[in-house]
């Protein structure tokens, strides 16, 4: 196994080659369905070359053929990879705008329907929760991250509004998942990926709230963060 800044060089040209592989065979008239499952193949790959390991629990307790927000703490960019590891199908997220401006790997993002979001920009934030929740409310799962940024692995954070008037936009159940051990593998600082496992622990279903309820979006928000700091074992921090 190379050194951690080596492996982190290696991780980020075999991400960009599979993106440019995805886009070139999208681009020669492939559906999406096949950038799915290059997506799936390079969580795999990554995940073996890497020598990291991903233990999911609670998996059979969702049915995951129906539409959801999936709802997930951040303390590294290996939270994607444990997630498309470990999850049965391969999910779209609410991920940072910047993202989608990188050469193949903007197209992957939109292959997977992943909706882009400007937090700095509060009106556009907003019109990308409702995106995402029409995408939703059509039967497309989600996954976002609530904190809103990666923590620095011993913390749940704050959460932020927007996930939750998604929810409430779609209309449909969250899913809480605690991601445990990728701030070890790979903290906020990038400055290289150890081997090592990740365990993926998926909480209850959460029924669906009232669209203009504001008690309840707050009491969800209580919920869910509760649920991420016992599934990623993690406490509370504000």
């Amino acid at each position: 196994m190379p050194s951690p800044p080596i492996a982190l060089l290696w991780a980020t040209a075999y991400t960009l080659r599979m993106s440019q592989k995805a886009m070139l065979r999208k681009a020669l008239g492939e559906p999406d369905e096949m950038v799915r499952d290059m997506t799936r193949q390079w969580a795999l790959g990554m995940c073996e070359r890497m020598k990291i390991d991903v233990v999911a629990h609670g998996m059979d307790k969702i049915d995951w053929d129906r539409p959801c927000a999936i709802m997930a703490n951040h303390q590294s960019y290996l939270d994607v990879l444990a997630l498309y590891a470990a999850l049965p199908h391969i999910f779209g997220f609410v991920a940072k705008k910047q993202l989608f401006s990188v050469p193949f790997f903007g197209g992957v993002m939109r292959g997977v329907r992943c909706v882009p979001v400007d937090r700095s920009k509060r009106v556009e934030a907003m019109s990308a929760m409702r995106e995402a929740a029409e995408h939703v409310a059509a039967g497309t799962t989600i996954t976002v991250f609530p904190e809103g940024t990666r923590s620095k692995g011993d913390r749940i954070q704050p959460l932020k509004k927007g996930p939750f008037y998604l929810v409430q936009l779609a209309g449909v159940p969250t899913v809480p998942i605690g991601i445990r051990g990728t701030a070890a593998l790979m903290p906020r600082e990038n400055t290289g990926i150890r081997p090592g496992t990740i365990e993926v622990h998926v909480g209850d279903v959460i029924p669906p709230i009232p669209r203009d309820d504001t008690k309840a979006r707050s009491a969800l928000m209580r919920r869910v963060r509760e649920d991420l700091s016992r599934l990623a074992a993690l406490p509370i921090v504000d």
